[in-house]
């Protein structure tokens, strides 16, 4: 990703942040902590993929993320009165459950290491 890219990912990220935690007030987002972890964004700015953290179980997920699809159209609007460019990206959202799996990891190691325990030597 060129620097430019990478500056507009963070921007749009920036953006979408503050959007999302300030002015959207869907009833299914409002009641559940979402926190955007990555924004990739095309070399010619056609589309952004947001991967989104959303704290809670698959069904508040679920729903957070129908949420975040049904308000892509409003949050494209808001960062086109946001961000001045040629071109806005198509906005993309995808649930990221990279915290959830390390968590589960994290889990799995403390039982295997409380399992096995020390050989003694003679």
């Amino acid at each position: 990703m060129s620097k430019r890219t990478e500056k507009v990912a963070d921007l749009i990220q920036e953006v979408l942040a503050e959007q999302i935690d300030r002015k959207l007030k869907h009833p299914d987002i409002v009641n559940s902590m979402v926190s955007i972890t990555r924004v990739d964004v095309t070399p010619d700015f056609s589309h952004a993929k947001i991967y989104v953290s959303i704290l809670g179980d698959n069904i508040i997920s679920t729903k957070a993320m129908d949420a975040l699809k049904h308000s892509a159209p409003y949050l494209h609007r808001q960062l086109v009165q946001e961000i001045h460019l040629r071109r806005i990206p198509k906005l993309d959202f995808i649930e990221d459950r990279s915290m959830e799996e390390a968590e589960q990891l994290s889990t799995l190691f403390k039982s295997i290491d409380t399992s096995i325990s020390p050989k003694k030597e003679l």
